[in-house]
């Protein structure tokens, strides 16, 4: 077994030890011998190695799609902007409801900083620009394995005018096979630098969770809050397609939450499952519009 760690290949260890009368799993990495010194052992948590191969949370998760336009699309996706910078796609319900993923939020927190753009295809473009005035993250949402990774944000003043649509949240459970459009500014190549200027789009198949669940263990956890997609190795969503929609029939039933690289051969792109997170997302919408 060898593990790719800061760039190094690394030998490792899979051992099972008791603790407390538990069994758990250890990964022993053996550093090299470095200047005539003896290389170390240092012990470690399945669950520790995995937050150091896994991509930056804001930065996680189109390859293999075209160009398209917002137009085309139906309107509906939207740029979020922290203090003037892009961040994350999203997904406009309402004329001043935005759907997002918790995961843009990290060190982000400050509503008056955030920006929603609509009605645009490239990132040059300005569009139809809206502040927001507030937003609700599940309180389940966890970062260290992306548990409900779901927010909801409220817009000050509603977004409407020329290319502006919305979709419906996902009222149907999909199933392995089932295909749904992924859109967004992310990388279009596994080592690509920074968004993309243009608009993609990406048809992915919805892989069985059973499937994804093994594909990822013991690296990640597939939790009941997520659906897993892509054609692998060949079509994907990438780093900065984050928090744009997956959509089925004018239905947003995912939203782009991780991954382990982008377009991997083995792993699949991870998505929040709307229709677990429905109930979430509808007392958000509640609580938000009763603040207006």
């Amino acid at each position: 077994m060898a593990c790719l760690l800061a760039c190094c290949v690394l030998a490792c260890t899979l051992i099972s030890i008791q603790v407390n009368g538990q069994q758990q799993e250890k990964i022993v990495l053996s550093l090299p011998e470095v200047g005539g010194q003896p290389g170390k052992n240092h012990t470690l948590d399945v669950s520790q190695l995995a937050k150091l191969v896994l991509p930056p949370p804001h930065e996680s998760r189109v390859i293999g799609g075209q160009v398209t336009t917002n137009t085309k699309l139906g309107g509906y996706l939207t740029a979020l902007l922290y203090e003037d910078e892009f961040v994350c796609g999203g997904t406009l319900l309402k004329e001043n409801i935005v759907l997002t993923a918790a995961h843009c939020f990290l060190g982000r927190m400050q509503p008056g900083q955030w920006i929603v753009a609509g009605g645009m295809s490239s990132l040059n473009q300005k569009g139809i620009r809206r502040h927001v005035k507030d937003f609700i993250l599940s309180e389940q949402f966890r970062e260290d394995d992306m548990n409900m990774d779901v927010a909801v944000m409220l817009l000050k003043t509603p977004m409407t005018g020329k290319n502006i649509g919305k979709l419906d949240l996902c009222s149907v459970t999909l199933k392995p096979g089932v295909e749904l459009v992924v859109s967004g500014w992310g990388m279009t190549a596994p080592r690509g630098r920074g968004p993309q200027n243009l608009l993609r789009t990406v048809t992915v198949p919805i892989i069985h969770r059973k499937n994804c669940r093994a594909a990822y263990q013991p690296m990640a956890k597939i939790t009941d809050s997520m659906i897993c997609a892509a054609v692998l190795g060949r079509k994907d969503a990438c780093t900065f397609d984050s928090g744009g929609p997956m959509v089925f029939k004018k239905q947003v039933c995912g939203i782009v939450s991780f991954g382990i690289g982008c377009a991997s051969k083995r792993y699949p792109g991870v998505y929040t499952d709307v229709m677990y997170v429905k109930p979430f997302i509808e007392k958000s919408i509640k609580a938000l519009l009763e603040k207006q």
